[in-house]
Formats: structure tokens, C-alpha cells, sequence
């Protein structure tokens, strides 16, 4: 189960299990396979992305989660369950303005034929290229300037996807019980195990993991973010670097 709560001003997103609250910023981060997951003092709490995305994309700075289990609900694999509760019961505006963390300069990072640049821009604003030697799949790109709207339209539904390649061990040896078809897309050579809610829907979710991973620097950043074929590992490195390259001075956007 998981309970949002209100936040003052400037505490930042904040994940609350048996006592212990860890901060949700990249250098919190422990592990990254088939997910984000962040700890401290021995506390896990996994899959955080998606709800980050969900945060971030309706411009949400400040909150407080409550986890009960190590893990956050997989729901339907995609951010809109948490959007669709967000806005059902509205946000509080603080009466402050927010903080804008600007770049620097241009920033790089490249691992395995894997990259992802982000440059100075005035308003937030990702791109993913996706390529997979599928026949159901190929090269597929999404891109989002960041507002409530075009998140909640346009990248919020994607769910996550898995190639059946990838979990038929699993599912023999009666492993992977907390996945099932309803909360992530199964591709096969020939189909997919339910039909797509956007042609490019798996594009989509690459950018949504994106968007949560790189929430991590803790603020709203303005810049222009490209990634070709980047996972969780190379997000979560990436907004650690981020961090070192925002300007000292932040800018106010008025509230």
C-alpha cells in the first residue's frame, strides 16, 4: 500500500518505511535492475520510478510517501493509476515559489552504445529513441515538453514492457508472481499480450522511466533531455551528474 501525503515547502519528495524516510535523490539510489529502487541504513524501497514520473509530471515538488512492503504497487504498469489519484483529490499550492535548476553547460554520459545529453533550455523538454532487432518493435522515439497536460495525455498511460524471452524461465520455475499481464506488456516475436494504447507505447514508457529517473536531481530542471536506448542504471548515473553541472543560482518560477 502506499499513502501520499502533503509537504511543506522545499522538503522534496520523501519515502517513509518502518520509521526510516529516505530522500528521493539520486545519490539514494542502491540498486537499478529492472527498476529504481533507493535505501538508507539498510532500508529498500523499490520501483519508485513510476511514481516519481507521476509526481514530477504534474509538477508536484513536495510530498511525503508512505510505503508498507518493500516494493511500490505495479498497478497497470503504467503512472496513470497514481495521476488519476493525484488529481481526484487535488494538490495544495505552497504560496512559495518554485525553484528552476538550470545547467551549466551541456552535459554528456555514454555507456555501451547507450547515451543521453541534456542542454540549458527554458522549459523542461525529453526525448527517448528506442531500438530493439524485433520484428514488433524496431526504432521508435517519443518526445515531451513537460507540463500536467501533455504528461497526463500522452506519457502517463504507457505501461512497461518485457520480452517474453525475458521472463519464460520464470514463469516455468512459477517465479515473477507479482507480474502478470495486467500490469506489463508481453511482446512475442508475432504479438503482444494486449493491445497497444499508443502505436509507439513502448517508446513512451522508456521516456516515462526517464522522466522519474531524472526527477532524482531533486528540483525541476530546465533543460532539453535526448536518450538513445538508456536504462535505469544510465538514467540514475546520469542525474547524479546533473547534479554537479546546475548553476548555483537558482531561478523562481512565481507560484
Amino acid at each position: 500500500m502506499v499513502v501520499l501525503h502533503p509537504a511543506q515547502a522545499d522538503s522534496g519528495i520523501i519515502f517513509a518505511r518502518n520509521g526510516e524516510r529516505v530522500q528521493g535523490i539520486a545519490e539514494n539510489v542502491v540498486e537499478t535492475a529492472r527498476g529504481t529502487t533507493i535505501g538508507q541504513n539498510g532500508s529498500r524501497i523499490r520501483t519508485i520510478e513510476h511514481l516519481m514520473a507521476a509526481l514530477h509530471g504534474l509538477g508536484i515538488d513536495n510530498a511525503c510517501i508512505e510505503v508498507q512492503g518493500s516494493e511500490l504497487p505495479a498497478l497497470d504498469g503504467s503512472s496513470m493509476p497514481y495521476v488519476e489519484a493525484i488529481l481526484s483529490i487535488g494538490t495544495v499550492d505552497l504560496k512559495k515559489p518554485r525553484s528552476l535548476l538550470r545547467l551549466k553547460e551541456p552535459v554528456y554520459l555514454r555507456s555501451n552504445g547507450s547515451f543521453i545529453l541534456a542542454v540549458p533550455s527554458n522549459q523542461p523538454k525529453f526525448t527517448y529513441v528506442l531500438r530493439y532487432e524485433h520484428p514488433l518493435i524496431g526504432s521508435q522515439s517519443a518526445t515531451c515538453v513537460l507540463t500536467e497536460t501533455n504528461f497526463s495525455r500522452d506519457i502517463a498511460p504507457a505501461r512497461t514492457f518485457v520480452m517474453y524471452e525475458e521472463i519464460a524461465g520464470l514463469i516455468s520455475q512459477h517465479l515473477a508472481k507479482g507480474g502478470s499481464f495486467d500490469n506489463a506488456i508481453v511482446v512475442w516475436q508475432d504479438r503482444t499480450s494486449s493491445d497497444l494504447r499508443f502505436p509507439d507505447e513502448l517508446a513512451r514508457h522508456k521516456l516515462l522511466d526517464l522522466i522519474g529517473d531524472v526527477a532524482l536531481v531533486g528540483g525541476r530542471l530546465m533543460a532539453d533531455i535526448l536518450a538513445v536506448k538508456s536504462g535505469h542504471a544510465l538514467n540514475v548515473e546520469f542525474a547524479r551528474m546533473l547534479t554537479e553541472h546546475i548553476s548555483d543560482g537558482e531561478s523562481k518560477e512565481a507560484a
